[in-house]
């Protein structure tokens, strides 16, 4: 693997010229992957689109009563915008089987004022035979009481209760969303669930989970024969899912996903994550179904 640090960017290349992503960390709200690519090289992100301009592809954001720092604008009365704002990056592996850096950042008000959390992020890359594998690794240390909120839009389950899309989020590619009837879901080892004929699944029945891991499956438009990829978010942590593939696809594991979480003074929040995008033959014929 190769890494480059550019004025605006950080680009990870395998070695055999393939983009795995760029990591754009100049964004005037959040540093984010976009785009998000497969060995492959088929795209899996989508960063920035005209129903929702704050999603950006993979990207790590939450939110409190006073900041917004998910939607880049306020969206309740006396709420104000927060920005994720870069300042260094060290221990950057710019070649090897695994490349990556260290990110500090300063999590505070976009228009200024004093920081509420301190960030040290970790992010690296690594081929593992048809997949790139990804860490991202977070130590937020806060800096005084608040609490993490659950966003008013949050998914209501039937039975009761909110699911919440803060955390380390992916909007998917475009055709992944709508519905298709050729997108998949896995939670953890269970049976791969298609959205597929008999086997239709419904993605609401996954929100919520706490898996280990939870992998989307989708198809790319434009090629014959048509290929899928597989995108898996892990956690090392027991955050809650969100998940959907319509109107558009996009799923998150995040801290405040289940519940509110209150905050004390000098607390870090460790979380760790995992992100593999793999290319290979995910046709329904090819993997255990379940109805």
């Amino acid at each position: 693997m190769r890494l480059k640090i550019t004025k605006d960017a950080v680009e990870f290349t395998s070695a055999d010229g393939v983009l795995a992503g760029r990591y754009n960390y100049t964004d005037e709200f959040k540093p984010f992957v976009h785009p998000l690519q497969s060995p492959k090289g088929y795209c899996v992100s989508l960063a920035s689109p005209h129903d929702h301009k704050h999603h950006k592809g993979l990207m790590y954001a939450l939110r409190i009563p006073e900041l917004n720092f998910w939607e880049e604008r306020s969206t309740l009365p006396g709420e104000g915008v927060g920005r994720e704002r870069h300042l260094a990056f060290s221990n950057v592996r710019e070649s090897g089987h695994e490349v990556g850096f260290t990110e500090t950042l300063s999590w505070e008000p976009a228009g200024g004022g004093p920081a509420v959390f301190d960030e040290t992020r970790k992010i690296s890359c690594r081929r593992e035979g048809d997949a790139f594998r990804w860490t991202w690794e977070t130590a937020l240390k806060v800096r005084r009481d608040t609490r993490l909120i659950q966003s008013q839009w949050s998914y209501k389950k039937p039975e009761g209760g909110k699911v919440n899309y803060h955390g380390l989020g992916l909007r998917l590619r475009r055709e992944f969303g709508g519905g298709t009837r050729n997108n998949a879901l896995q939670l953890d080892d269970a049976p791969v669930q298609w959205n597929q004929g008999s086997l239709k699944f419904d993605f609401a029945t996954a929100m919520g989970a706490t898996p280990g891991r939870a992998t989307f499956i989708g198809a790319i438009d434009g090629v014959v024969p048509t290929p899928r990829v597989a995108v898996t978010l892990g956690q090392s942590q027991q955050n809650g899912l969100f998940v959907k593939d319509e109107p558009f696809a996009f799923f998150a594991l995040g801290p405040s996903n289940l519940a509110e979480r209150p905050l004390a003074a000098g607390e870090i929040i460790h979380e760790q994550y995992t992100v593999t995008v793999a290319d290979g033959d995910f046709a329904p014929e090819k993997l255990t179904t379940k109805k």
